[in-house]
C-alpha cells in the first residue's frame, strides 16, 4: 500500500485501523519457510481478530491463549484443543478445567503453586516449564514478572510428575520487538542445558517453545532481524544445543510478527498549540484509543499523507492524543513536515497491540476496523495437500 497516494487512507473516517490480511499470510509463509518444520502457534493476545485466528487455523498452525475468553474465540474459529496451547503461567481454576475439557495441548508452569492447581483441575495434562532469559536488546522486556531458572525447573518437572502430569518441555520469551538474534540463540542454549539435566532425572521431551518476540518494522537506529535471520538463527541452535530428538516439536508463538506489519492506523490532526518554547499537535488517536505502545517506548512510524508533505519544511513537534489525561502522548520532539489542523497521518506497523489494548476513555471511539484482501483466509486444497505432503 502506497501511504501517501492511496485512495483508501484519504477517505476512511479517523481514527481507523486499517488490517492487510495479504500480509499477515505472508508473514505466515515466512515463519512456515525458515524454522525447519516450526509450527506456528499464534499469540492471540496480540490482535484476537478473529480472522486472523482463521487464517492460521487454516493453513494447519495453531493458537496460543492466555484466558478464558480466547480459549472460547479459539474453538469458535474452528480450532481443536490438540492445536491450542496456553503459555500463560496464571490461570484460574475455571481456566483450567474448561482446558481440559477442550483438550487443550499443553499449559505451562512456572511456580510450584501453579503446579499443584494444574494437577488439580487438569488432571494428567501436558506441562512445559517457562525459563527466564536474557531480554537484553528488546525494546519491552518481559523478564522479573514470569520464568525460572535452570535449578527449579527440574523442579517443577519432578514436582509435576510426582503429580501424574506429563512434563514435555521447555519454553521462553526473549521479549517483545526483540532486535538481538542472539538472545534466540543464547535462550536455546540455556533449554538444551536444562533438557539434558532432566533427561538424567528420567524425563524424555520432545517440546521446545521459543516464545514470541519476532520483531515488526518499526523504524529504530538498530537494524530489525527479518524472520528468514532469526530462522537461520533458532535452526543452528536447535541443532547445537538441543538433544537429538526425533519428534522434536519447534513452537513458535508469534503475535506482533505475524500481525503487526499488517496494520496502519489513519488519524487526524484536530487541534494544534505552542505550549513554553515548543510546538503540539493533537491527534484524534492516542495512547487510550489505540496507540498504547506508544506510551510504552515503541517509537511510531509517521507519514503525513498530505500532497505537499515533502515540500514542507521540518519541525519538531510533541503528538498528543484527543483526552483529557496529561499522560496522552503519542511522541514527543519528534521530525516531521510541518502539521495543519485537518491533515491526515498514517501510523505503520501497528497490527498488534493497537484495539486489542484500546478503551473508549472519555468517549473518544477506538479506530474503527477495515479488512483488506479476506480472500486470503481461505487456502486452496490442493496447495494445502502440498503444503503438508
Amino acid at each position: 500500500m502506497n501511504v501517501r497516494s492511496d485512495t483508501l487512507l484519504h477517505n476512511v473516517a479517523t481514527p481507523s485501523l486499517i488490517l492487510d490480511f495479504a500480509k499477515i499470510a505472508e508473514n505466515y509463509a515466512q515463519f512456515e519457510t525458515h524454522f525447519n518444520g516450526g509450527i506456528v502457534y499464534y499469540a492471540v493476545k496480540a490482535n484476537a481478530n478473529p480472522n486472523i485466528q482463521r487464517l492460521v487455523v487454516a493453513r494447519g498452525g495453531g493458537l496460543e491463549i492466555a484466558s478464558l475468553a480466547e480459549l472460547e474465540m479459539a474453538l469458535d474459529v474452528g480450532a481443536d484443543g490438540a492445536h491450542i496451547i496456553c503459555s500463560n503461567p496464571i490461570k484460574n481454576p475455571l481456566f483450567l478445567k474448561r482446558m481440559y475439557q477442550a483438550g487443550v495441548y499443553a499449559v505451562v508452569v512456572d511456580s510450584t503453586w501453579e503446579v499443584e492447581k494444574v494437577a488439580e483441575h487438569m488432571p494428567g495434562a501436558r506441562v512445559y516449564v517457562r525459563l527466564a532469559v536474557d531480554n537484553t536488546g528488546s525494546v519491552l522486556p518481559l523478564d522479573g514478572k514470569f520464568g525460572v531458572d535452570a535449578e527449579l525447573a527440574l523442579t517443577l518437572f519432578d514436582q509435576a510428575r510426582d503429580l501424574g502430569l506429563n512434563p514435555i518441555g521447555v519454553s521462553f520469551h526473549v521479549g517483545s520487538q526483540c532486535l538481538s538474534v542472539q538472545n534466540w540463540e543464547k535462550a536455546i542454549e540455556a533449554c538444551g542445558q536444562v533438557w539434558r539435566a532432566a533427561e538424567a532425572r528420567g524425563h524424555r521431551f520432545h517440546f521446545l517453545d521459543i516464545g514470541g518476540g519476532f520483531p515488526a518494522g518499526h523504524d529504530h537506529t538498530a537494524t530489525i532481524p527479518t524472520i528468514a535471520e532469526i530462522g537461520h538463527v533458532v535452526t543452528r541452535a536447535i541443532d547445537e544445543h538441543i538433544p537429538c530428538t526425533p519428534d522434536l516439536m519447534l513452537v513458535m508463538e508469534p503475535g506482533r510478527g505475524l500481525s503487526g506489519e499488517a496494520g496502519i492506523v489513519v488519524t487526524s490532526v484536530v487541534g494544534k498549540a505552542v505550549r513554553g518554547s515548543g510546538e503540539w499537535a493533537y491527534l484524534d488517536a492516542g495512547v487510550f484509543n489505540g496507540l498504547m505502545e506508544t506510551f510504552e517506548g515503541f517509537p511510531p512510524v509517521i507519514r503525513v499523507l498530505a500532497d505537499d508533505a515533502d515540500e514542507r519544511p521540518l519541525q519538531r513537534v510533541t503528538l498528543a492524543g484527543p483526552t483529557c489525561d496529561s499522560c496522552d502522548i503519542v511522541a514527543r520532539g519528534i521530525e516531521l513536515p510541518e502539521l495543519r489542523i485537518g491533515d491526515r497521518l498514517a501510523l505503520l506497523d501497528v497490527g498488534a497491540y493497537t484495539n486489542e489494548y484500546a478503551v473508549p476513555f472519555n468517549g473518544f471511539p477506538i479506530p474503527e476496523l477495515i479488512e483488506l484482501n479476506l480472500e486470503v483466509i481461505e487456502v486452496d486444497e490442493q496447495e494445502e495437500e502440498l503444503a503438508f505432503a
